[in-house]
């Protein structure tokens, strides 16, 4: 019995391996679940599109004339193989590389109403809290509504804060940090037009709601209101926690790396998807890897690129396809272990009457 005890042990053994590698899909879903903060939702969703999608979209784009929008279509439907006809190209190819009309309204729109949908509008912005101005009036304004128990925007006060900080730091370094000074700003503007996902938002303000210093605040306003934005760096740095000052500066670095790669667009794209700072992470992620392309990912995808509710379905039944693989062959083992076991017992017993 130790014998067949130690052969069924290593039978099964060889079946959990055979098992697994063997399960159709299921080497794809753990490639998955490891890599799905790098972009392999979007891998595998976009294997999945059929191209008649690709094409659909990129006729869309250049029948609104939005050339932009086309040009990463075209590129990420030849990345995927497949083939756009040559007269769609020929549209592109047609089309004014700049629309001088749009720059024009698109800054008269951020002067007038300080919203913004191009890069036009949107360097508007950056331009502005370049001077400080808008951080400083704020930060004024949100830390005198904490001050005197009213309703305060917290993700404003944080952004305002840090942007700051920022500014100096982006004139020091000869512009070095505009990237990271640019995602600020446009969280900043984007909240302010309510284009912000409330829970992301939410999330980023109960962190900063709990870890606001008083004593800083009060010191930080005084310095404000009196233009000392000189001095006004170190009252900052006591404001919040390093923990939330770490979570509103990684989230304006990924929205910065989301801009570096596709502009305003990019970034008005993704948070329209995101929920959570984790998901504005994965979509910077995916922004550097698909870099021009990326817009086109966000409008094929939307939500998909970040979303995993649905996949967990088909994970799930890869995983179960598996399971049920592996324990109908242990049952035919057993099975036949069991029958060769009886059958080999039978002849040492017949063996042992001959004798």
């Amino acid at each position: 019995m130790r014998l067949f005890r130690g052969l069924w042990g290593r039978i099964g053994l060889v079946m959990f391996v055979t098992g697994l590698a063997l399960s159709p899909g299921l080497w794809d879903s753990v490639r998955l679940l490891r890599m799905m903060g790098e972009g392999a939702i979007a891998d595998y969703r976009l294997k999945q599109l059929p191209p008649e999608q690709y094409i659909a979209e990129i006729e869309t784009a250049l029948a609104v004339r939005d050339g932009d929008m086309a040009r990463s279509l075209i590129a990420l439907a030849e990345a995927q193989n497949v083939d756009v006809p040559t007269e769609l190209v020929a549209e592109l190819n047609a089309l004014p590389p700049v629309d001088l009309g749009n720059v024009v309204s698109q800054g008269w729109n951020c002067i007038v109403n300080g919203d913004f949908d191009s890069e036009a509008g949107f360097a508007c912005v950056v331009a502005t809290d370049l001077t400080s101005v808008g951080d400083v009036r704020d930060l004024v304004a949100q830390g005198g509504n904490y001050l005197t128990g009213q309703p305060v925007n917290y993700f404003t006060l944080g952004i305002a804060s840090v942007g700051l900080t920022l500014t100096g730091a982006t004139i020091a370094t000869g512009g070095g940090m505009l990237p990271l000074r640019a995602g600020a700003s446009f969280l900043k503007a984007a909240n302010k037009v309510g284009k912000m996902p409330p829970r992301l938002v939410a999330e980023v303000s109960t962190m900063l709601a709990r870890s606001i210093n008083r004593t800083a605040l009060d010191e930080a306003l005084a310095m404000a209101r009196e233009l000392r934005l000189g001095e006004i760096g170190k009252p900052l740095g006591r404001l919040f926690n390093p923990r939330s000052v770490a979570a509103v500066t990684d989230l304006a670095t990924d929205i910065g790396r989301i801009g570096t790669v596709g502009g305003v667009r990019a970034m008005k794209l993704s948070v329209e998807v995101a929920d959570s700072t984790r998901d504005v992470k994965v979509l910077a992620k995916t922004a550097e890897k698909y870099q021009d392309k990326f817009p086109a990912v966000m409008k094929m995808l939307g939500r998909g690129v970040v979303r995993i509710a649905d996949l967990l379905w088909t994970i799930g039944g890869w995983f179960a396809a598996a399971a049920l693989w592996l324990l109908s062959m242990a049952w035919f083992a057993l099975r036949s272990t069991t029958k060769v076991a009886r059958f080999t017992g039978r002849m040492m017993v017949r063996g042992r009457a001959v004798a």
